[in-house]
Formats: C-alpha cells, sequence, structure tokens
C-alpha cells in the first residue's frame, strides 16, 4: 500500500509517495501460539504482530488497514477450524468407530450366549436398533489492538484470538428379542433352501451340514446334543465321515447340488373312459399332467404334476470315485443313479433323529433331519471348556461313557469351535467375556473357530433376524 506523504508534509507543493511496508502476511516480529482450552478438542490460537513504522502520522492508515485484515484473517481462521473437525472427517471417524463396536459386541453376545447355555442358562439377545449421533460445533474468534502515537519502535500492537470446540451426543437404542415370532424362528427346523444356500456361498458343506443337521438317512449327527449337554456320549462318527467325503468332492469341484424340475402322481390311475378332452385341457391349465398307463384291468390315466425338487447330482467322472462309492454305501443309496433327491425329515421326540438305520440298498433319496437354530447353540455350546471345579460343583453336566470316564467332546467339537476358559484375563484373545468369575474365550489365532462363529452369526441374521418383538425397547442417551 501507497501513502501519500503530501497530506502530511509541510511542503504541500511537492507530493512524495512512500511504502509503508509488505502486505501483512510478512510483516515483521510475527508470532503465533496455540494452547488447549477444553476436552472436547478446542483450541485457542493467538497472534502478535509488531510493526515499525518511520513516521507516527501513518497511523491512521494503519488502522485502517489492520482493521480490515484482522476480519478477514479471523474469519478465514475459523472457518479453516470448523473444516478441520465438522462434518466429513466427524463423520469418518464416528462410523468406523460404531461400526467396530457393533460387530465386537455382537460376538462376544454369541460368545455369552453359548457359555449360558453350557451352564444350563437362558441365553438373550439384544439388538442394536439404531444408532443416532449428534454432533455440536463451537467456534469463536476474538481481536485487540494498541497502538502507540508518539514516536515508538513498534507503535502498533495487536492480539488474534480464535477458538473452536465440538461434541458427540450418540443414542442407541436396544431391543430386547423376545416374544412368540422370536421364539418361533429360533425352535423352527431349519429348511433345506437355507442350508443349501449357505453350502453354495462358498462355506464349506462339512462345516455347514454339521452345524445344521442332525441325522441323515439315519446317520446320527450328535443330535442330544441339541439340547442341554447330555450324560451318555452321542453318535456322530459315521455322519461326520460322509461330511469329510462331501468336503472333497467339493474341493474336487465335483459336488453338484441344485434344483430340477420332477413329476409326481397326485391321483390315479383313473378308467380312460371317465377322462374327457375337456378334463385334459383342464388339468393343464392348472399345471397337471396326464400320463397313459396300461393295466391289466384296462387302460388308464394318471394324473402327475411338477415340481422343484433339491437333488443331488452325480457328475460322469465322479461315479466311480471313492467318495461316491463311500457315500452312496453309508446313506443305503441306490447304486448307479445319476442324481438323489434331498427331503425334509422331521424328528420326533428327543434323543436320537426318529428315522433308523437302512437295513439295505435301495433309497433313491436322501433324507436330512435338521436341528433348529436354538439346537445349533446348544450343539456349539458343548464346545464351551468348563473348568474341574465346576464339575465338581454339579454347575454342568459330565458325560461319561459305558465305563465313567469323562466323555471328550472335543471329538464332536473340535474341528468346529473350541472355547477356552481361565481365571485371567486372556491374551490374543479374538473375543472373550466374563461369566461365573471365569474369562470364556476363542483365541485369536484359531481361525476354525473364528470360521464357525461367522457362520453361526449367518444362521442367526436368516433364521431369526427381522422377527417382530414384544418387548420394549431400550433406548440409551450416551452423550453429556
Amino acid at each position: 500500500m501507497l501513502i501519500n506523504r503530501a497530506a502530511f508534509g509541510r511542503n504541500k507543493n511537492v507530493a512524495q509517495t512512500r511504502s509503508v511496508g509488505p502486505p501483512w502476511p510478512t510483516y515483521p516480529q510475527a508470532n503465533a501460539a496455540a494452547q488447549p482450552t477444553s476436552a472436547t478438542g478446542g483450541r485457542r490460537y493467538t497472534a502478535t504482530l509488531r510493526c515499525g513504522t518511520d513516521n507516527n502520522r501513518e497511523v491512521t492508515v494503519l488502522k485502517k488497514m489492520i482493521s480490515i485484515r484482522m476480519v478477514c484473517v479471523l474469519t478465514t481462521l475459523v472457518a479453516l477450524m470448523h473444516g478441520c473437525v465438522g462434518g466429513p472427517p466427524a463423520l469418518k471417524v464416528s462410523r468406523i468407530r460404531y461400526n467396530e463396536a457393533i460387530q465386537q459386541t455382537r460376538k462376544e453376545q454369541m460368545l455369552l450366549n453359548l457359555v449360558r447355555l453350557q451352564y444350563r442358562e437362558e441365553p438373550l439377545f439384544l439388538d442394536v436398533g439404531s444408532v443416532a449421533a449428534q454432533f455440536i460445533f463451537r467456534a469463536s474468534a476474538d481481536a485487540g489492538a494498541t497502538i502507540t502515537e508518539g514516536p515508538s519502535k513498534n507503535p502498533l500492537r495487536f492480539d488474534l484470538g480464535a477458538a473452536y470446540g465440538f461434541e458427540e451426543r450418540p443414542t442407541i437404542t436396544l431391543t430386547p428379542l423376545h416374544g412368540k415370532d422370536f421364539a418361533e424362528r429360533l425352535l423352527t427346523p431349519m429348511k433345506l433352501d437355507l442350508i443349501m444356500l449357505l453350502g453354495r456361498s462358498g462355506w464349506s458343506i462339512d462345516r455347514v451340514l454339521r452345524l445344521t443337521v442332525q441325522g441323515m438317512n439315519g446317520l446320527d449327527n450328535a443330535s442330544t446334543a441339541s439340547g442341554p449337554t447330555p450324560t451318555a456320549p452321542p453318535e456322530y462318527e459315521d455322519f461326520a465321515h460322509v461330511c469329510e467325503l462331501l468336503r472333497e468332492l467339493q474341493k474336487q469341484g465335483l459336488l453338484q447340488i441344485g434344483y430340477e424340475s420332477r413329476r409326481r402322481d397326485v391321483a390315479g390311475p383313473l378308467p380312460i373312459e371317465q377322462v374327457s378332452l375337456i378334463d385334459v385341457v383342464d388339468a393343464d391349465d392348472k399345471g397337471y399332467g396326464i400320463r397313459h398307463e396300461a393295466a391289466d384291468t384296462g387302460d388308464g390315466v394318471v394324473v402327475t404334476r411338477s415340481r422343484q425338487v433339491l437333488v443331488w447330482h452325480i457328475p460322469p467322472d465322479a461315479a466311480d470315485s471313492v467318495e461316491v462309492r463311500a457315500i452312496i454305501e453309508l446313506l443305503g443309496l441306490e447304486p448307479g443313479l445319476s442324481s438323489y433327491e434331498l427331503q425334509l425329515g422331521v424328528a420326533v421326540g428327543s434323543g436320537p433323529v426318529a428315522h433308523a438305520r437302512p437295513g439295505g440298498q435301495g433309497r433313491e433319496a436322501i433324507t436330512l433331519t435338521t436341528r433348529s437354530l436354538m439346537g445349533t447353540l446348544f450343539y456349539l455350546s458343548q464346545s464351551v471348556e468348563a473348568p474341574y471345579e465346576h464339575h465338581e460343583k454339579g454347575l454342568v453336566t459330565t458325560t461319561v461313557d459305558v465305563n465313567g470316564n469323562p466323555f471328550d467332546w472335543t471329538k464332536v467339537t473340535g474341528t468346529l469351535m473350541h472355547i477356552h476358559s481361565r481365571r485371567t484375563p486372556p491374551c490374543g484373545a479374538a473375543i472373550d467375556v466374563r461369566f461365573k468369575g471365569r474369562y470364556y474365550y476363542i483365541d485369536d489365532t484359531d481361525l476354525t473357530s473364528k470360521s464357525t462363529l461367522a457362520l453361526l452369526g449367518q444362521l442367526f441374521a436368516l433364521q431369526a433376524g427381522g422377527a417382530d418383538s414384544v418387548s420394549p425397547v431400550l433406548t440409551l442417551p450416551v452423550g453429556g
């Protein structure tokens, strides 16, 4: 900025022009400092600037210049501070933290409920209904200046100040999962569609079947473990062997399970003279078919209907494999077929599956008796490593064999999940919960247990997710 010295000098006939100095940002002897002002992240910035001039008459001009630039700098400073803590940066930090907290607590809740079932205590599930976070930002700025008129080395001194702060107020809504709808989902046997969905989505077929199926063509998969811990050892060896064989076919890319259209008889045979052309057309419009059938008593017709069935298809290059022949023998299937239908069986009462072991060959279908979600939770609760003193006190059930020796449940669930326990907080645990004075945990290097826990979470979401709850909603305003 240039100042006309003619307005100040005694000789009005000579106009002199000189520069007062460089623009604001390069004034000499400038310094700034930042000091924390609150625990919420606020900081106060102060700056001191000293400027010298050769003529005190220039102070009036400097006053105007400084006042304008002071406002500009303060406005810019406050805007920059607000942009550093608000908007997208705040969302980025908070969203990740909430995501991690919800994921971790969901796994801990599942682990805690498995431990509860081992001790025959009722499980409880809380669903995170919503998370709402309110962000409050505060910003302020102030300025002060001291101008000394008269001879002075530093006639101008001023201070700049700015402060900001932000506060987060989250509100979390928790819903206890209770009520008739949730209980029915928890206790209803799983459908084959759900099981095959998991099997075809990348999960190993042996892990899926061992968790969700308790019987297959009479082979028992520890069905007595689908409830409270039994006192007698379960049957499981043959079923586990079939699952291993299916897993080998899956790894070779030879396990093909899918749907195909098949017709089944729904009525007949009917005397052919009782069936008119109009009946045939009407049946076709409704999705039925007519099949001619000759008999000793005369020709007749059979009414059929097409349906989509789930089948295990055997590729030609796998028909003579060791795995396929062993599976056919263990399940009592008719050899030589290109496909076998998968059917849903029904278990009646408690104990082993209701259907008997196959007495011979000849089956053209594989009947699977599925667990309920609660049965799967009970089954995996057998992987909890209860301490010896809890067995002595009768806090947990001790399973013993025919010789009176304790049964080792790791033979059944050891390749699926292992939940350790100890008195002191564990080191290197993926998740841990405290229950009855001990820590129960899954080791962070136990990838098998972590995979099974992830699969269990998906099963829970598919089978029990979306259930209506009649319980009150718990809303926690976490912020201050």
